[in-house]
């Protein structure tokens, strides 16, 4: 009996090893559209008010400003994903900084969504 429970204990090990190494990752477009979904809401939530929820800095605060308006294709700095998300973090006057109020998870987020945004926005023209 004892070397029965044994095989049996291997088998059962073997088997669990053998699902925990699947490579059952989500598609790459599904976990896309989740993050960009993630990036809108928080988008809308914290940057719309001055950004406008199109990202065109049409609304009384940001229309004062040159570089509110995210898809005419002009940025303060190069427009890269790193300069965006260094623009979230530490903000830059007029634009608070958003380190410490969103998490670093969420700015990344944030920054797919505008690059996204921007990239819909001249495609369209």
């Amino acid at each position: 009996m004892p070397a029965r429970f044994f095989w049996i204990l291997i088998a059962a090990l073997a088997a669990t090893e053998a699902s925990a190494c699947r490579e059952d990752r989500l598609p790459v477009a599904e976990t896309r559209t989740r993050e960009l979904a993630a990036g809108r809401r928080i988008f809308e939530r914290k940057c719309a008010s001055c950004h406008n929820t199109n990202g065109d800095g049409k609304t009384v605060t940001g229309s004062r400003y040159p570089y509110a308006n995210l898809i005419d294709g002009r940025w303060r700095s190069d427009g890269s994903a790193e300069a965006i998300e260094h623009q979230i973090r530490r903000g830059h006057d007029p634009m608070p900084k958003f380190e410490g109020k969103l998490t670093d998870e969420e700015i990344r987020q944030t920054v797919a969504y505008v690059l996204d945004l921007s990239r819909g926005a001249r495609a369209r023209k």
